[in-house]
C-alpha cells in the first residue's frame, strides 16, 4: 500500500503547481489582449458562483487543512484576501513551502485514525486519514482546480488537458 504522505502531499504539490501555471497563462493572456486582470479574477460561470480568487484559495487550503488535521497539528488560519494573479503566486508559494515541510511520518499512522472536521454547522467524523484523502480532501481539491481552469477556459485563456496535468506525462 502506498502511504498516506506520498498519496497527499506530492499530489497536492503538483497541481498546485499546475495550478500557478494556469494562473500565469491567465495573467499572461490578460496581458496579451489586453484584458483587465479583474474581468478574468471576477468572472463568474453562473451569478451564485465564486470566482477565480475563492477557488484558488480554496485548494490551497483543502491542502493545508488536510495535513494539520490528519497530522493532528496547529493550524494557522490565512486570511482569504488575494485579489490579483500576484496574490494568487504568492499564496499558492507560501502553502508549497508549508507542504514542503510536513514530513511522512506525520501522516503515514493515521489511515484509519478518525478526523474531526470543525464546520460552522457542527463537527464531523470521517473514518480516517485515507477516507479522509480519498472521499473529501482530494475531490474537494481537484474541484476547485477544475473550476479555477474552466473559469480561465470560458476566458479565453489558451489552457488545456496538458496544462492541468503539466508534467503528469513525459514525452520519450
Amino acid at each position: 500500500m502506498t502511504s498516506l504522505y506520498k498519496q497527499s502531499i506530492p499530489v497536492f504539490t503538483k497541481y498546485l503547481n499546475n495550478l500557478s501555471h494556469l494562473l500565469k497563462m491567465g495573467a499572461a493572456h490578460a496581458d496579451e489582449k489586453a484584458i483587465k486582470h479583474d474581468d478574468i479574477i471576477n468572472f463568474r460561470l453562473i451569478s451564485d458562483m465564486r470566482g477565480l480568487a475563492f477557488h484558488v484559495q480554496s485548494c490551497c487550503n483543502t491542502a493545508v487543512w488536510f495535513a494539520d488535521r490528519v497530522g493532528n497539528l496547529p493550524h494557522t488560519p490565512v486570511d482569504d484576501n488575494e485579489t490579483t494573479f500576484e496574490d494568487f503566486q504568492a499564496r499558492i508559494e507560501s502553502t508549497l513551502a508549508y507542504l514542503e515541510g510536513i514530513k511522512p511520518e506525520v501522516l503515514d499512522d493515521k489511515l484509519d485514525k478518525p478526523v474531526v472536521i470543525e464546520a460552522k454547522s457542527g463537527n464531523f467524523k470521517i473514518v480516517g486519514g485515507q477516507a479522509y484523502f480519498s472521499e473529501c480532501a482530494m475531490p474537494n481539491f481537484h474541484f476547485h482546480l477544475t473550476t479555477a481552469y474552466c473559469l480561465l477556459r470560458t476566458q479565453g485563456v489558451p489552457v488545456g488537458a496538458l496544462d492541468y496535468l503539466k508534467d503528469v506525462f513525459v514525452k520519450e
